[in-house]
């Protein structure tokens, strides 16, 4: 693909979002997104990101909330030297329009959390591949996306997804209940075979552009109801077994809450995993260097990605997973549950961003000291109203406007602000919260 290829398309349209072959302009340069193959990096690909990170980018990586990296800062004339590097260690496709589509999101620890109900990785690697090679596909728009999950402690469920393939329980054994994001809630519409699951999630996707065309229709929530029925009824024509669509399709234990996952991953009394979180989801080049060899030196053989701007490596036992979060520890990433910053989503604001309108992540990195703000446990610094990293409701939003930062309470970076002040007034926030601005 031809760099003026690459740039064909203006980062200011909405509804695609960026690739490796399909980078978008920012205000630091193009940001190159990096989908690694069902969410795993393998240690040799984390040193050689790292290191392709720097010599093309300005070294920043952000963890995004799609369980992929972004490289930031490159130039045009870095990208065929970039997408040679990606292509030698695997981390990129064949196509921009098959990587467009390669959007699904497996549950960070399939494979190795014991209250999972199957390991659903095989489901993933199916569904990836039949997104590669069945141009049909091709079509489904840039952001739809596809959630895979085993029904354990790190549960996809808040996520937005507008497939769902998750494990369940049913009489004779494990199925997979496959569902759709409708504009108030996941619609379920059956349980199939595991080995199933793939070619069902293909043929509700293909329903979706059928009712879809020569309609303004990105995701599954924009659907009327009649359509719903017509997917309900496909999913059906592929031997799913209906089930009670009330009775919501439950994890087999209460899952974690993403501020719980970072730090040792013990679980039925087993340790499994080490959560290390980046703090606003950056990650710099020299850190995922460091990492990478802690990892490789205690004989890692992966890490994994999450949408909520973590990385979880699986390990044998407790020693080895102590000595990793050592390792991120002294990268000044963060190890420790409840840390204040894993309550804060922030976007790169200014001067990052084009869009942003204020300093997001020093506006954010002093709230982390203020808190725990009374009633106040979920946090938003965006830098303008679009609301890029976090789509879901928070207790505090702090908005960039152009006339200073909007204070939202219980909304989105969308809702009005009731109140709007210089950044500088920010240090006498917690007095404004209880005065009620």
């Amino acid at each position: 693909m031809s760099v003026d290829a690459a740039m064909a398309e203006p980062a200011k349209i909405k509804g695609w979002c960026p690739g490796a072959l399909r980078p978008m302009q920012t205000g630091d340069g193009l940001i190159v997104r990096v989908r690694p193959r069902c969410g795993a990096l393998s240690i040799s690909q984390a040193l050689a990101l790292s290191e392709i990170a720097r010599r093309f980018g300005n070294g920043h990586i952000d963890l995004t909330r799609r369980a992929n990296l972004q490289i930031r800062g490159v130039q045009a004339d870095a990208l065929p030297g970039l997408w040679a590097e990606l292509s030698d260690c695997g981390l990129v496709d064949d196509n921009a329009e098959a990587e467009a589509v390669r959007n699904v999101m497996l549950a960070p620890l399939a494979g190795v959390d014991p209250t999972e109900m199957c390991d659903v990785r095989p489901v993933a690697a199916a569904l990836e591949q039949e997104l590669l090679t069945s141009e049909a596909l091709w079509a489904l728009p840039g952001k739809f996306g596809f959630s895979v999950d085993g029904g354990g402690i790190a549960s996809l469920d808040d996520e937005r997804a507008d497939v769902r393939l998750k494990a369940m329980r049913a009489p004779g054994g494990v199925r997979i209940a496959v569902g759709i994001d409708t504009v108030t809630d996941v619609a379920w519409m059956g349980a199939v075979e595991l080995q199933s699951a793939h070619v069902v999630a293909v043929a509700v996707a293909m329903e979706f552009l059928a009712v879809s065309e020569g309609a303004r229709r990105v995701r599954m929530r924009d659907l009327a109801p009649g359509d719903v029925d017509r997917i309900r009824r496909v999913v059906a024509s592929h031997g799913a077994d209906p089930f009670n669509a009330e009775a919501p399709v439950a994890s087999t234990s209460a899952p974690y809450l993403a501020a719980d996952l970072a730090g040792l991953m013990v679980v039925r009394g087993a340790v499994v995993a080490a959560g290390i979180g980046a703090p606003f989801g950056r990650l710099e080049a020299s850190a995922l260097s460091d990492l990478g060899v802690a990892s490789r030196d205690l004989g890692f053989a992966e890490l994994r990605l999450s949408p909520w701007r973590m990385m979880f490596a699986p390990v044998p036992n407790r020693r080895c997973g102590e000595a990793i979060l050592e390792a991120a520890a002294a990268c000044g990433l963060i190890t420790t549950p409840r840390h204040p910053l894993m309550s804060i989503d922030a976007c790169p604001g200014a001067p990052a961003c084009r869009s942003g309108l204020i300093e997001t992540r020093a506006i954010a990195a002093r709230l982390a000291g203020m808190m725990p703000l009374a009633g106040i446990s979920s946090v938003h610094v965006s830098g303008c109203a679009k609301g890029c990293s976090r789509s879901a409701s928070a207790d505090l939003v702090l908005v960039g406007t152009p006339t200073g930062v909007g204070i939202i309470r219980s909304g989105t970076a969308a809702s009005n602000p009731c109140a709007v002040v210089p950044p500088g007034d920010l240090a006498r926030l917690p007095s404004l919260l209880q005065s009620g601005s």
